[in-house]
């Protein structure tokens, strides 16, 4: 469907009348080529909410009861350390700016330091992907390769839905490593100065150990 959009408001509302007469929309693609400023507009995202990489909006998809028990288990788990700490703790709410100007909303942000705006995580230390089908390709590949250009990122962990498993990328000066996490096991924060185990981030959750093709 062609909606005819010469400004970040009008793309909105474009967006949502055909959200209310389709009843979804999988991927917006703006041609024109909206500023990033467009994005930085308060919007409401009750009924919209996109990330925005390369001056095209993308209509993210929704979340499962599974995810939304993922990053409920890791904000309790981690709560009063980033208190402690006097970081800051966002889910899927707060954008992360990237490389190139682009703009990501993490499942799971952590932030410590000084922040300027209430819109950004201007520091991020710790980044969570719950991935899903849809979403695996980006979070391994050009999430990846954003958050980890970041320079006060230290960890970023993709996390499975299917099976109780965490692929954690580590940075230790200018290097980055990987590693998975099948099971049980846990890793460190070091910006909280805590550790994150596979019993927290599943807890409630009857998921198996591995997929029957590991």
């Amino acid at each position: 469907v062609t909606a005819g959009a010469s400004a970040p408001e009008v793309l909105v509302r474009e967006v949502i009348d055909r959200l209310r007469s389709f009843g979804g929309i999988d991927v917006v693609v703006n041609n024109a080529g909206i500023t990033t400023l467009g994005s930085i507009e308060d919007v409401t995202l009750a009924e919209l909410r996109h990330e925005f990489a390369d001056g095209v909006p993308l209509a993210m998809a929704g979340s499962t009861l599974t995810h939304n028990e993922i990053i409920f288990n890791i904000r309790i788990a981690l709560t009063q350390k980033v208190r402690e700490k006097a970081c800051l703790i966002a889910t899927e709410a707060l954008k992360v700016v990237t490389k190139h100007g682009r703009y990501r909303y993490p499942d799971v942000v952590i932030g410590c330091g000084d922040n300027s705006s209430d819109y950004f995580i201007d520091h991020p230390c710790f980044i969570v992907e719950v991935q899903s089908d849809s979403t695996a390709e980006t979070d391994n590949g050009a999430k990846l390769e954003e958050y980890t250009s970041l320079v006060s990122l230290q960890r970023y962990a993709i996390i499975s839905q299917k099976t109780r498993q965490v692929v954690v990328y580590k940075r230790s000066g200018e290097t980055w490593t990987f590693a998975v996490l099948q099971g049980s096991g846990e890793f460190d924060l070091p910006c909280l100065e805590t550790t994150l185990s596979l019993d927290q981030i599943y807890a409630g959750l009857e998921l198996p150990a591995s997929s029957a093709a590991d």
